[in-house]
């Protein structure tokens, strides 16, 4: 196997092989690998927390996430920039035994690392600490839930901060895009809302403490360990709190997105930005994770832009043809809906070459030309990759979490292969024509001004910060 591996990173760099590399990838046959999902133990303590735990000791480190479902869909009608604030303030400020930088200065002593994360569905907590410091620094932990100290000198000093982020968040051209991208896809709700320095600027103290009170009180929590941990050290950790109404949040549906589809996919939203290289994406609707589509839709997508060098993308768009250094799709499945997106990056001459090649490789003419020999090299791919979900403990526990949350069946992860491997070619021509049409997507550009003449004014031009 390692010669195997020497010989193809061998091919890869030769400039001889470089322009057939593609094909070359393609003609690899793997067997699917065999493996069992690791076995998760859960349970619920007095205070209603779930716990997830995997026990490993073969190191004297435990890890540690305490996750707590109130985050930025919560936020009703405040501003969007209070998560963010919060998020980058709170870890500084530490508690009140233990205010600012004393906080991570003693958990560093000790050897622990720490971190606040304030997501769309929830707040993480990440922890890691040596086992045996475990009676120190859970205390320690837990005066910063209890008693936190938020600094308003510190706060100030984040918003300094994330003015300069936002002064540079244009500077990347595939970050730019995918702003843009989301900003367009989610138009309307708190999801495809970015920072604004005006918004920053104008949040108070009091805004902060009270978005911090609410996650605190959150009564939904779950404790993820594993490591060589001890679960009686965590007995008494979390506080029994009182059932309370939990605040409203937004939901997002396909049909929420697909208005914004409607509403703005008629014209290319170009993104005035004078580069060489051009952003070019195709962005649609799919269903929440749990629907029946869900695996012939992975499979369809890694045949025609995720399975990297084994795609169509890359190998009609970068390696047959030369139009772009980078070429492919990604998927992303939530609660309530998805989202796909088809990208290339292309000198910006080449913009309208590249967009046309991009739609025609969707087309249903190519989808109902796929064999059974693309197929079942993409689901024992999709198979294969699998395995990776569990390289690590906190991933597979992560994994299992995910399922819970995006209500998947009773072992998705045990079936996920054996519903793969159903797949059939008339379920990719289906869902082809249900999901992967290009005039049901919104065409978004980073580019120069001067290529809007290619489409002759079917586009639309905005700035970075429109």
């Amino acid at each position: 196997m390692k010669r195997c591996l020497i010989i193809l990173l061998f091919l890869c760099l030769n400039p001889l092989f470089s322009r057939e590399m593609g094909e070359f990838v393609k003609d690899i046959q793997f067997a699917p690998l065999e493996f069992e999902v690791p076995n998760i133990s859960s349970t619920t303590n007095a205070s209603g927390v779930e716990i997830f735990s995997l026990k490993n000791a073969e190191f004297p480190i435990v890890y540690a996430d305490i996750l707590i479902y109130h985050g930025k869909k919560n936020l009703g009608k405040r501003p969007v920039e209070i998560a963010r604030l919060l998020e980058d303030s709170w870890e500084l400020s530490g508690s009140k035994s233990y205010p600012k930088e004393k906080f991570l200065e003693t958990l560093e002593f000790y050897g622990a690392s720490f971190s606040v994360s304030v997501d769309y569905e929830k707040t993480i907590f990440t922890i890691a600490y040596l086992k045996k410091t475990e009676s120190i620094i859970l205390p320690i932990l837990k005066s910063f839930l209890e008693t936190p100290n938020l600094e308003e000198s510190l706060v100030s000093t984040t918003k300094g901060k994330l003015t300069e982020e936002i002064n540079r968040r244009n500077d990347n051209v595939t970050s730019l895009a995918k702003r843009k991208i989301r900003e367009a896809m989610f138009r309307g709700t708190i999801l495809g809302t970015s920072m604004s320095k005006t918004n920053l600027d104008q949040i108070k103290m009091e805004e902060l403490l009270s978005f911090q009170k609410e996650i605190l009180s959150a009564t939904k929590r779950r404790l993820l360990i594993t490591g060589d941990y001890d679960l009686k050290s965590w007995d008494k950790f979390f506080p029994n709190l009182e059932t309370i109404n939990p605040t409203p949040s937004e939901v997002i549906t396909p049909s929420t997105i697909s208005a914004n589809v409607s509403k703005d996919g008629k014209n290319i939203q170009l993104v005035e930005k004078d580069v060489t290289q051009s952003y070019i994406a195709l962005s649609g609707v799919l269903p929440e994770h749990n629907h029946p589509d869900f695996y012939a839709i992975q499979v369809l997508n890694y045949i025609i832009g995720g399975g990297g060098f084994n795609s169509y993308y890359m190998r009609e768009i970068r390696n047959n043809r030369g139009l772009a250094y980078s070429a492919g799709s990604f998927t992303e499945f939530q609660e309530s809906y998805g989202t796909i997106t088809f990208f290339a990056m292309t000198k910006s001459e080449s913009a309208k070459e590249v967009l046309d090649l991009m739609k025609e490789l969707i087309e249903p003419k190519l989808i109902d030309s796929l064999t059974e020999e693309e197929l079942l090299r993409a689901k024992i791919a999709i198979i294969n990759t699998f395995v990776f979900q569990f390289e690590d403990d906190k991933r597979t526990l992560a994994s299992e979490i995910r399922r819970r949350d995006h209500n998947m069946p009773e072992g998705y992860l045990q079936n996920f292969r054996g519903e793969i491997e159903k797949v059939t070619l008339a379920d990719l021509k289906r869902v082809g024509k249900l999901y992967f049409q290009s005039d049901k997507m919104i065409t978004t550009i980073v580019g120069p001004k001067s290529i809007a003449g290619f489409w002759k004014g079917s586009v639309k031009l905005v700035q970075p910060e429109d």
